[in-house]
Parts: C-alpha cells; sequence; structure tokens
C-alpha cells in the first residue's frame, strides 16, 4: 500500500514538473537572398538551391523572399531566418545585430576581389564633358554640373564602398554633387544602370557583375569611365544557432558546387560565379571600419 502510494506519488509530481530538456528545433532551414539585383534570376534557382542543401542537411529548406535589405539583416536576428545570402555591409550589420552570432558559411570566388564601375551616359562622353579617368579626384570639379546617382543606400558595391572611395579622393557627395547624391532604393544595379544608360541620370556607380552582364549595345550606352580598387563582398552567412555541424554541412555543399556538373552549373550562373569557397571572416573587418566611419544612423 505503502509502496503503491509513493509510486503514485513520484508520478503526479513527474506530470506536474516541466521537463527540463530543451525543445525540440524544427528541422527547417529558412533561407534568403538580399534583393539587390535581378532577384528573379535567383528566385528561378531558389528550388534548386533549397533542393541540393537539403540533401546535404538532411533538413526542409525554405526559401523566404526578403521586401528588402534590412528585412534579412532583421530576420536573422529575429529568429525569422537562418541562413542569409548577404552583401558584405549588410553582413557586417547582422554580426552586430546579432551580437556577434551570425557565421560567415562561404562566399564567391569573385568576392574576395570585387569592385565597382562608375560609369557615365554615352552623350556626356561624345560631347568632352566627361572623360575616362585616370584617378577618382579628377571627378571632383566636374561634379557640379552633373547628377550621380548610387544604388541602394546599403549596399556594398553601390553606394557603402564607392562613397568611402570617393571621399578618399576628397569628395563630398553631398556637397560636391549636382543636387546631392541620388539612391536607387531597392531595384539596385540594375536600376543603376538603367538610369544612366537612358540618360536619366548623367553618372552612377554600380556592381561590375551587373555591367558586365548587359548586352554589348546597352553597355555602349552607359560605357566605364573608372573601376575602384578591389575589397570583399557578398557572403552567405548563417545564425550560430544552426549549430557547427549544420553550418559545416552547409559550407562542405557550397564549397563542392562543380561548374562541370549541369545542375551545379546552373546554381553558380546564377550568381555568377565558378565556384564558393570558404573564407577568413577577419577580411570583412576593413568593411567593418569603413561602416564605423560612416556619420552616426547614416544607413538608417
Amino acid at each position: 500500500m505503502k509502496k503503491s502510494l509513493f509510486t503514485s506519488l513520484l508520478f503526479t509530481l513527474a506530470v506536474a514538473l516541466p521537463s527540463q530538456e530543451p525543445p525540440a528545433k524544427p528541422n527547417v532551414l529558412r533561407m534568403s537572398f538580399i534583393p539587390d539585383n535581378n532577384v528573379a534570376a535567383l528566385e528561378k534557382v531558389a528550388a534548386k538551391v533549397s533542393a541540393y542543401l537539403q540533401e546535404a542537411t538532411g533538413m526542409e529548406v525554405r526559401y523566404e523572399k526578403a521586401s528588402d535589405y534590412q528585412a534579412c539583416v532583421n530576420g536573422l536576428a529575429a529568429n525569422k531566418l537562418d541562413l542569409v545570402w548577404f552583401g558584405g555591409v549588410t553582413y557586417c550589420q547582422a554580426v552586430e545585430r546579432t551580437g556577434n552570432k551570425t557565421v560567415l558559411v562561404a562566399c564567391r570566388d569573385i568576392d574576395l576581389k570585387f569592385k565597382s564601375y562608375v560609369i557615365a551616359n554615352q552623350a556626356l562622353l561624345d560631347s568632352g564633358k566627361v572623360k575616362k579617368l585616370d584617378k577618382l579626384a579628377d571627378l571632383k570639379p566636374l561634379l557640379s554640373d552633373l547628377t550621380f546617382t548610387f544604388g541602394a543606400k546599403d549596399s556594398t558595391s553601390g553606394h557603402i564602398m564607392p562613397r568611402h572611395f570617393l571621399v578618399q579622393a576628397g569628395i563630398a557627395p553631398e556637397k560636391d554633387m549636382k543636387g546631392g547624391p541620388q539612391y536607387q532604393g531597392q531595384a539596385g544595379h540594375g536600376a543603376t544602370f538603367k538610369a544612366v544608360s537612358g540618360g536619366l541620370v548623367d553618372l552612377g556607380v554600380l556592381n561590375y557583375t551587373v555591367w558586365d552582364s548587359q548586352k554589348p549595345e546597352d553597355q555602349a550606352k552607359a560605357p566605364i569611365i573608372f573601376t575602384t580598387p578591389e575589397y570583399v563582398d557578398y557572403c552567405f552567412a548563417a545564425h550560430e544557432r544552426l549549430g557547427k555541424d549544420t553550418i559545416g554541412k552547409i559550407t562542405k555543399a557550397l564549397v563542392a558546387l562543380d561548374a562541370k556538373k549541369p545542375e551545379h552549373k546552373e546554381v553558380l550562373d546564377a550568381w555568377k560565379c565558378k565556384a564558393f569557397v570558404a573564407a577568413d571572416p577577419k577580411l570583412w573587418d576593413g568593411m567593418k571600419k569603413v561602416l564605423a566611419e560612416l556619420p552616426k544612423d547614416f544607413l538608417k
């Protein structure tokens, strides 16, 4: 009788007390890409990327379309996203926003030596008002009579790094550019190219791979007048809550993409590269310094 009463009491306590085991995490990998240019092209292969990573990780991979750059940063920090294709700036912002819990997974081979093109409407070169520049400082005396557009304000290659190089050359965009600098919002690099090639803006700066991907007859409408120094840029990054094993599987899977395999080449072509590589996150320390030098709340 006593034994039965004791057993019953233990059972009652076991039911009443909360379990000490942590709740199981859903076996889902939520993935997104910053909408910086031709998002439709990446979305076309999102299903293929999802299937590829699902096989590599054993997790269900869900692609989540992002409304803008900061939706990706905030989504990773708020546990709404797990894996994001970031630009250099948004990667650094995510590291800060998550308290250094954002882990660099892999980047493209081209991201370790990225660059931007300053382009001009062809009519300006034809008129002699603008010519190809030997150094960026030569642009300063021309800007008071010319309109200039960046891409999105928090774009690495469409704004932050080009602005950095302009400032280094003694150019103050807000003071030296006619009417101040323009921005293309979230429409990205393609919008910058269209604005300059169509004559809506005199000059602009954009991601070099976007210019390179244009038709030759369109490139002729907005030729390159200056190429910036190289810098690091895009990367895949994940929140550490995924765990080292899962993040390691994702890195291994991305690095294993082989352009010789048709099913892999389609993915690599969408990212305009020949391979993904593992990289040291310390390489982005220089970009963190560039961001730290901006005025407070500049990107807000």
